[in-house]
């Protein structure tokens, strides 16, 4: 069972939708940024759920690009296990908030406000 198997079908759907608006320069930012965590959680399934999982986080909180992925780690990890990764997420959480300033990217997620 893949990774993103374990998502319900409307945070998959979202997904999809999030993706075919963002430009390519943020499509370049996310896989840049799950890259980075991948190679510090480990490429094997656990660290590839935890990368649906945060992105099902993402989602779930009405973030408007998956370009917003390394906010969401620590986010994640306030309130679920990480799997016995829990140092590792938060190093590459540390790693990713660099790569994001270093990047000029936001450092508060992109959602609409609801008035």
């Amino acid at each position: 069972m893949g990774a993103f198997e374990k998502l319900d079908s409307s945070t998959k759907k979202k997904m999809v939708e999030i993706w075919a608006k963002m430009d390519e320069e943020d499509k370049n930012h996310f896989v840049d940024q799950v890259a980075l965590a991948l190679s510090i959680w480990g490429c094997d399934d656990a660290g590839k759920l935890l990368v649906a999982r945060v992105i099902g986080t993402l989602v779930g909180n009405g973030s408007k690009t998956l370009a917003d992925f390394g906010l969401y780690i620590d986010e994640y990890l306030e309130g679920n296990s990480a799997e016995g990764r829990r140092e590792k997420m938060e190093r590459a959480s540390g790693i990713i908030a660099r790569y994001r300033l270093k990047n000029a990217l936001s450092s508060v997620p992109h959602k609409d406000l609801e008035l």
